[in-house]
């Protein structure tokens, strides 16, 4: 009975020391979420994923990784994203196929993508003229283009699930305001989303227009009543947000629903302008500002905001 118990118990440490571990591949390091789920970030040792600073405190690289998720059910696989084109490792298709099709083994492999953005859809090569591999897409999303291959593709609209077999199924919802049909993964009953860049990683949501503010405002109010609606089975104080550049949430530690609920939250203080702001800069010049809130980080423009403040305190 001793030699049982301990047995157990070694299975469980190596159970549990297995699936924290990473493993790197070409440009990619692979680890396990929880079990059959796996996070693939477009990053290793030699160009580790964010922002390198060197001694003299300059900036010296960035390496703004994108991230893939891959789920295995009993009967299918399904890869969400296909992150950033790698150029800088000639063996990077040949990587990424190996990661994905060791673990999905036998399983069907079907791939899925968040949003329409170019580092979400960099790796399509690796798969677009692979037979094995069929692809589940956003409709609305992805209407008008034809980038997949037309006798392996599935559009599917909001709210329909996929079953992968052996209790893995994900339920599909929008959150627009990034792109206009940006679209998140539930993987039901336990507890994860997977959310591409429509809520930000961390680090902000960008909003390119005035447009998309207000699209995405109303977008929020609507996830948190999906994440409330009992007959989607999620508990909110467990869930855990894996966003499309993982690295950007590394200051802030594990997303969590409080970072949907500070979002709501922050968009009343913009309303308010009491939103904390600080200046940004980037390769888009309408984006010049980060609003922020607890967790949560909006970012947008600081002339559209004010007039969104005018226009909240003349109602």
């Amino acid at each position: 009975m001793k030699n049982i118990f301990f047995g157990v118990l070694f299975f469980l440490f190596v159970s549990s020391f297995c699936w924290s571990q990473s493993v790197q591949k070409g440009p990619y390091t692979i680890t396990v979420l929880t079990e059959n789920v796996y996070h693939i970030e477009d990053g290793n040792d030699q160009n580790p994923p964010g922002n390198i600073i060197g001694d003299d405190g300059r900036l010296v690289s960035t390496n703004n990784c994108s991230d893939m998720y891959l789920i295995v059910g009993q009967n299918r696989g399904l890869l969400i994203d296909l992150s950033n084109k790698i150029k800088w490792d000639q063996s990077a298709t040949e990587s990424l196929r190996l990661l994905v099709y060791e673990r999905a083994g036998e399983t069907q492999l079907f791939i899925t993508i968040t949003h329409k953005h170019g580092d979400h859809l960099g790796m399509l090569p690796a798969f677009v003229d692979d037979s094995k591999a069929n692809f589940w897409i956003p409709k609305e999303e992805f209407e008008g283009r034809d980038i997949f291959p037309k006798e392996r593709t599935t559009y599917f609209s909001e709210n329909e699930s996929f079953d992968l077999g052996g209790g893995f199924v994900l339920k599909t919802t929008e959150v627009p305001g990034h792109t206009p049909h940006s679209t998140i993964f539930f993987l039901e009953d336990k507890n994860l989303v997977f959310s591409g860049d429509a809520i930000g990683s961390g680090s902000g949501v960008w909003l390119f227009n005035e447009e998309s503010f207000f699209t995405y405002k109303k977008a929020i109010d609507k996830l948190i009543s999906y994440i409330e609606n009992p007959i989607n089975k999620i508990n909110k104080d467990k869930l855990l947000i894996y966003g499309g550049h993982f690295w950007q949430s590394k200051q802030l530690g594990k997303l969590t629903s409080q970072y949907i609920y500070d979002m709501r939250s922050l968009i009343k203080e913009m309303g308010q302008g009491t939103a904390q702001v600080e200046d940004m800069s980037s390769f888009i010049p309408f984006l010049d500002a980060n609003f922020k809130h607890g967790t949560s980080t909006i970012s947008w423009n600081k002339e559209a905001a004010e007039k969104y403040k005018k226009s909240i305190q003349s109602e």
